[in-house]
């Protein structure tokens, strides 16, 4: 006790100065107790990304439409009560002259990578709504393509917003059209007439690919989608159906379609994901919600 209070009386006695400095000291301490944790904490994840981009020879990078950050590639709400339009602007009538509605949206990623030649793509999408997923390849164009009058238009339009990716392999090819900058519009369309060497391409220019699993996500070949659901979701059993993904993958897509890339030279490519429905299944009263995920996969 009597310790106590000397401490305490040598501490009144001390100058108001003095007991400033003894309290901003004790608060410097004990935030110093708690940053040096975080800081080393933060310190080990810098570490990890390191050890992360060493460990990975052929690295791919998924991004929005001419590379831009993957942020941009938005997959907004669907509108059910969309009509298709033509080059200019007006509504596409079928054989009783009323509109069309939409049946299917267009979206817009690329693939880049250097020391590649061939990569997977993977779709997994729930099935909450009646969508179907389809992959195309695709051009870039720098030119409004000419779309004739009852026409509906097939192209997407893309606004840059100059949104880079760190770390990307530079591209000098014309195709590429390097120079494009902010708010500069590209336009990418269908490239229906791509050959690749193993990929399997379907009428129209569509990626044939195949199901890991059923096209519901209920079925499985090779025991697939018990092994993707112990990795999404675990022991945890109690799962909705139309939350069972469906897995599919494009494989062997070359970095350089109908070329060789013996060198392994940097390229970058153009894909369409086109999400359709069948006309008259989808009602903007449903407030449905899917959720897709594209993954690239480097194989040779």
């Amino acid at each position: 006790m009597d310790g106590k209070e000397n401490a305490r009386q040598r501490f009144g006695k001390l100058p108001v100065s003095k007991k400033i400095q003894l309290i901003t000291a004790a608060v410097v301490t004990v935030a110093l107790l708690f940053a040096l944790p975080a800081f080393a904490w933060l310190n080990f994840q810098r570490r990890i990304v390191k050890i992360q981009k060493i460990d990975t020879p052929n690295p791919l990078f998924l991004s929005a439409a001419h590379r831009e950050d993957s942020v941009c590639f938005e997959i907004d709400g669907i509108d059910a009560d969309e009509v298709f339009v033509d080059g200019y602007g007006s509504p596409i009538l079928d054989a009783h002259g009323d509109e069309q509605n939409i049946s299917y949206k267009d979206y817009v990623f690329s693939v880049t990578g250097e020391a590649v030649g061939k990569f997977t793509i993977q779709l997994a999408y729930t099935t909450n709504n009646a969508f179907t997923f389809e992959v195309y390849a695709a051009d870039e164009l720098t030119e409004r393509p000419a779309i004739a009058s009852g026409v509906p238009v097939d192209f997407v339009t893309y606004t840059l917003t100059g949104r880079t990716v760190d770390g990307m392999p530079e591209l000098t090819a014309a195709k590429y059209h390097p120079d494009a900058e902010a708010s500069d519009v590209l336009y990418y369309r269908i490239n229906r007439s791509i050959s690749e060497n193993q990929a399997v391409i379907g009428s129209g220019g569509v990626y044939v690919g195949r199901y890991l699993n059923s096209t519901d996500g209920t079925a499985a070949d090779d025991d697939a989608l018990g092994i993707y659901l112990d990795k999404a979701y675990g022991t945890y059993g109690n799962v909705q159906s139309d939350a069972m993904a469906v897995y599919w993958q494009a494989r062997n897509v070359s970095a350089f379609p109908g070329e060789s890339n013996p060198n392994k030279v940097a390229f970058s490519r153009h894909f369409i994901l086109r999400i359709k429905w069948e006309p008259g299944t989808l009602s903007n009263s449903a407030k449905e919600t899917d959720i897709v995920y594209i993954a690239v996969k480097a194989t040779g």
